[in-house]
């Protein structure tokens, strides 16, 4: 990668895209282009980092303005997560999905200086849908099962395929990158953090494993994949550390207090001992829920990478990472 090559980042005010956006920075590419949807996003975005150039664009329906961005482009990271809002069903979602990518490989295909592709993809798409407990390891060989009740595994893996396929037929490098919960402090002070979404005024869940990434080292890890010429035409997990979502609220407690986390998160989502959780399922061991689930509950899943020299993660502490984000919600907060 040159420094003066152009480089585009779809999806760059979101919470991975601008990390990214400031790695890139920092790295000293001079020539960054990213698509926004959020004018006051963008605009934050703009305010820290002034060199950007960056377009209002939707990639579902703003087919000129995407074409245009990718002119001249030679590398492309595809951070975008767009949704109509309007979807209601596994199909819905698969439209959406694969009708981002064509729409994004169409305008490379047309652009025809695109070297290399970085695609966001999702932890969905290896090792969901699978009923057999006997089987506790996975890692980037294994495909989620097309299960019609795993809305974001089927859409990311019709995504993901939709790209690949692109890529093979127009002799396009590419790594598709599937991060595991994304948390820690955001860049800009607009929050997708998994933490919120698992403990903001949510049902009761069962305490269960609870795999994750740093948000900084899931923009890290893009950028050097991107960077690295011998890494083409993988599919690449993203994870830093594991925990329990009971270790998750444990923290939040002793760091926060009652009014922070009402401030935060309403109130705070209970969660479900494991070892009461498996007393009641002992009677539905036949059940999908059980099978899918139960060596998430024993903490017993071990989901890994196989390309382990490819990146090294900086952030593999659990606390650490949980608290940065805390801190940094409290922040946005003032």
């Amino acid at each position: 990668m040159n420094k003066e090559n152009k480089i585009v980042v779809l999806g760059i005010t979101g919470y991975m895209g601008s990390w990214l956006a400031k790695d890139l920075s920092d790295a000293g590419y001079k020539n960054i282009f990213g698509s926004f949807t959020n004018s006051k996003k963008a605009a934050a975005l703009k305010d820290v980092l002034p060199d950007l150039n960056l377009v209002d664009i939707d990639v579902l329906s703003d087919n000129d303005k995407l074409t245009e961005i990718m002119q001249d482009a030679k590398w492309v990271f595809n951070d975008t997560a767009a949704f109509t809002g309007k979807e209601k069903t596994t199909t819905d979602y698969i439209v959406t999905k694969t009708m981002m990518a064509n729409n994004v490989m169409q305008t490379i295909k047309q652009a025809g200086t695109v070297e290399k592709i970085v695609h966001l993809g999702s932890v969905g798409a290896i090792g969901s849908g699978h009923m057999n407990p006997e089987i506790t390891e996975y890692d980037e060989s294994d495909y989620s099962a097309i299960d019609p009740d795993n809305i974001w595994g089927v859409m990311k893996l019709a995504e993901e395929r939709t790209v690949t396929q692109w890529c093979e037929n127009l002799g396009i490098n590419y790594v598709i990158v599937h991060p595991t919960n994304v948390i820690g402090p955001s860049f800009l002070a607009w929050n997708h953090d998994m933490i919120p979404a698992y403990l903001k005024n949510g049902n009761p869940m069962i305490d269960s494993q609870m795999d994750s990434v740093d948000v900084r080292d899931i923009a890290k890890l893009e950028l050097t994949l991107m960077g690295n010429p011998d890494i083409n035409n993988i599919r690449i997990l993203g994870k830093g550390f594991t925990m329990m979502l009971s270790q998750l609220v444990q923290i939040v407690k002793e760091h926060l207090d009652d009014q922070q986390i009402k401030a935060l998160f309403g109130k705070m989502t209970p969660i479900i001992d494991a070892q009461t959780a498996l007393d009641v399922l002992d009677n539905a061991k036949d059940s999908n829920y059980y099978k899918e689930n139960v060596n998430k509950i024993n903490n017993t899943l071990d989901m890994h990478t196989k390309y382990q020299d490819a990146y090294q993660y900086q952030y593999t502490d659990a606390k650490e990472t949980v608290i940065a984000a805390l801190d940094k919600m409290l922040n946005d907060l003032k």
